[in-house]
């Protein structure tokens, strides 16, 4: 039994939202490569292009033309930014819909970060500072993650962020990316009773 099973379960959510990404990130790379035609699977009987499968709720699939989507990953620009948004924006908002679930826990500044972020993604991508004296109390930055970029940037929330785009004006991917690793590590160690601060 974990000191803290709640915490542990939503540092692994986070955990798996960031290798979860890396593997997006992955297979789109794999996608948008010429040779990715080759792999696109051979037609089959009835039909007059190559096909995928999307399963639905009752058992029946929805067909789409697999060459022509595998296109769009590749040639398609809008695609190609909402594909790299997707991940990362349903990433924040499954993390921080576990938070808040459990509080925030301790309210730890990466923790609040991640509050923020998530409530900007879910108001049209643009940070909403209601209440700017919880600041205060409730600072939200990324100064003590364990993981932060080469250059050590730091990324705090301030009142003068209201109504300023979420992703990617203020964090890039894979300052997104540190961060959920940083909240998978910080709350893997909180379940497990380990120290939280070195």
């Amino acid at each position: 039994m974990k000191a803290n099973q709640a915490a542990f379960e939503v540092g692994q959510l986070a955990s798996r939202m960031a290798s979860g990404y890396l593997a997006h990130k992955a297979a789109i790379t794999v996608a948008t490569d010429p040779r990715a035609k080759m792999l696109v699977p051979p037609k089959q009987p009835g039909f007059i292009v190559s096909v995928g499968y999307v399963a639905r709720k009752d058992g029946t699939q929805h067909v789409f033309h697999f060459d022509h989507f595998l296109d769009q990953a590749r040639k398609d620009s809008a695609v190609a930014h909402d594909l790299e948004h997707m991940w990362l924006a349903g990433s924040l908002l499954a993390v921080g819909d576990a938070l808040s679930m459990h509080g925030y826990f301790d309210r730890a500044p990466e923790l609040e970060l991640v509050r923020h972020l998530r409530n900007g993604i879910a108001h049209g991508n643009t940070f909403r500072i209601d209440n700017p004296q919880s600041l205060a109390k409730f600072p939200a930055h990324n100064r003590l993650a364990d993981i932060r970029g080469d250059l050590k940037a730091e990324f705090e929330i301030t009142p003068h962020l209201h109504g300023q785009p979420v992703l990617f004006n203020f964090m890039g991917p894979g300052d997104v990316l540190d961060l959920l690793m940083s909240v998978g590590l910080y709350l893997t160690r909180m379940g497990n009773g380990d120290p939280l601060r070195r």
